[in-house]
């Protein structure tokens, strides 16, 4: 199933709640159906609506989040409700920002319109099953950046790379994914409660010597990945804003069709 939605926090939302069901089946071995939960830990931001799945030590300032459960109950009014931290009463609201509960309350009203069909109002693994298949469409400011990136994406290793490379300028860069950035995005995926997607840039310097970046998108933003396993660099809007900040290095993409 494919959707969009227009709000970027509740997509944040959505997104990071369905990356929690994948990883719980992947990290289990098992279809994601099959290690349904009846309850999910989450932290909302009081201010934002922005919701976590992650470590209560992990969230600053903590005093700005609350704990929540997302309850997985199916019945003939919705699949999910949201509880409060111990699961036994529904979540007061009372402390929310208006910005908020909005934002919770749009997220919750998208889950459960997404995972609800007449013929299988109580089938917990068929909900489970129709929010992991989830497909988002995107903007035209994100598919400018997706298509950006497709015009100088190779499917090639490290010495294809570099024959492609050999008799370009200077500062020429192309956009690939080595074993690096795959084993990253699969170890930044385990450790964080958002959807990761690593890149590699591989580009000529002025000796003529091949050299690469490993880019990361997570949560909107792009960074350059310096060993910090936390993602606290400064994240940019598009990808073309955090290769500017490189752009002595990184000045000509490779384009696809230029060859």
């Amino acid at each position: 199933m494919k959707i969009m939605i227009f709000d970027k926090q509740v997509l944040q939302n959505i997104e990071r709640f369905k990356h929690l069901i994948h990883r719980a089946g992947e990290l289990q071995g098992k279809a994601v159906a099959q290690t349904a939960k009846r309850g999910y830990k989450a932290y909302i931001n009081i201010l934002t609506g922005e919701l976590k799945f992650n470590e209560p030590k992990k969230l600053f300032p903590l005093s700005k989040w609350k704990g929540i459960i997302i309850q997985l109950h199916p019945t003939e009014e919705g699949a999910f409700e949201v509880l409060s931290s111990d699961g036994n009463n529904i979540f007061d609201c009372s402390e929310l920002s208006p910005t908020a509960y909005a934002k919770l309350a749009n997220t919750a009203k998208i889950l459960n319109e997404l995972s609800y069909d007449p013929k299988h109002v109580r089938d917990t693994f068929w909900i489970l099953a129709q929010l992991a298949a989830l497909d988002f469409d995107v903007n035209e400011e994100e598919e400018g950046v997706r298509n950006f990136i497709h015009s100088c994406w190779y499917e090639v290793d490290r010495p294809e790379a570099e024959e492609l490379l050999k008799d370009a300028d200077v500062g020429t860069y192309l956009f690939r994914k080595d074993e690096f950035a795959k084993d990253l995005e699969d170890s930044l995926d385990e450790s964080l409660d958002i959807p990761i997607n690593c890149i590699t840039v591989t580009y000529k310097e002025k000796d003529g010597k091949i050299a690469e970046k490993t880019i990361v998108y997570r949560d909107g933003k792009w960074l350059f990945y310096d060993d910090d396993p936390n993602l606290s660099g400064r994240g940019y809007e598009s990808v073309k804003e955090l290769l500017a900040t490189s752009s002595k290095k990184l000045k000509f993409p490779l384009l696809i069709e230029s060859r």
